[in-house]
């Protein structure tokens, strides 16, 4: 296997560097500049998906901090006021 292996490694070397040779000027400037394009895509699409995987992480972290709405916050205040008046009458301060 290792020696098949190899041989098609070297073929594959050889072909690719024929087909390099037979390069004329602008078919080399298109292969170079098809490889560069890659490569910053490559760079690019990395650099979104931190970017998105930053922009998650404040948009849970702002989803925790203010998931509890005023409307709740208020309810819940009304419901402990009224539930304090109604021991302060039991016990006869009001």
């Amino acid at each position: 296997m290792r020696k098949q292996h190899k041989a098609k490694v070297a073929n594959f070397e050889t072909r690719l560097n024929d087909a390099v040779d037979a390069l004329d000027e602008p078919a080399a400037a298109e292969l170079v500049g098809t490889i560069l394009h890659n490569d910053l895509k490559g760079i690019l699409e990395r650099y979104i998906r931190q970017q998105r995987q930053q922009v998650i992480a404040a948009f849970e972290t702002w989803w925790d901090k203010y998931r509890v709405t005023l409307a709740d916050i208020e309810a819940e205040r009304d419901a402990a006021a009224q539930e304090l008046q109604q021991y302060l009458e039991g016990l006869g301060y009001v």
